[in-house]
């Protein structure tokens, strides 16, 4: 072997090597959800910003009604004490810069019934966190319903 090819064959490896953890960084873990959307997130309204007052005032052991809360793996709404619906994370997929389409297993009351697959959208911009989805029997055609939340807390 040349010189020039020994040199062309070390550059390439180097450059493997230094690029790799660079590309396996930017890949989102399956499941996971982005860290700047984890968190305690309210109703974007007078309501929702009273509620979150209220959270941080006396930090109850279990938010109150209409509150979402994000971790790695799972996202639970509030809908009242006991009665929660649970969203299990399987799939997360960037969109966009801030954008996110999160696929997971919904575990709503009655809990007995068998758990359902749904797609999401995630979109943070700044504080806000716009949640869409499409309703059950809605056709591609239909409009997406999207609530806005409010980060509350840090």
């Amino acid at each position: 072997m040349t010189d020039t090819s020994l040199l062309f064959k070390w550059l390439s490896a180097a450059c493997f090597c230094l690029a790799s953890p660079l590309v396996q960084g930017a890949t989102p873990i399956p499941g996971l959800t982005p860290v700047d959307m984890r968190g305690l997130w309210f109703p974007k309204s007078e309501a929702g910003a009273t509620q979150c007052a209220s959270y941080l005032g006396r930090h109850p052991v279990e938010p109150e009604s209409g509150a979402l809360v994000i971790h790695e793996r799972q996202m639970v709404q509030w809908v009242q004490p006991g009665q929660s619906t649970t969203i299990f994370v399987t799939d997360v997929q960037p969109r966009r810069r801030n954008t996110w389409r999160i696929q997971g297993l919904v575990d709503a009351p009655p809990y007995e019934v068998p758990k359902v697959l749904e797609t999401y959208v995630f979109e943070l911009r700044q504080d806000e966190l716009h949640w869409s989805s499409r309703r059950e029997d809605a056709r591609l055609s239909d409009k997406v319903d999207t609530s806005v939340f409010s980060r509350c807390g840090y």
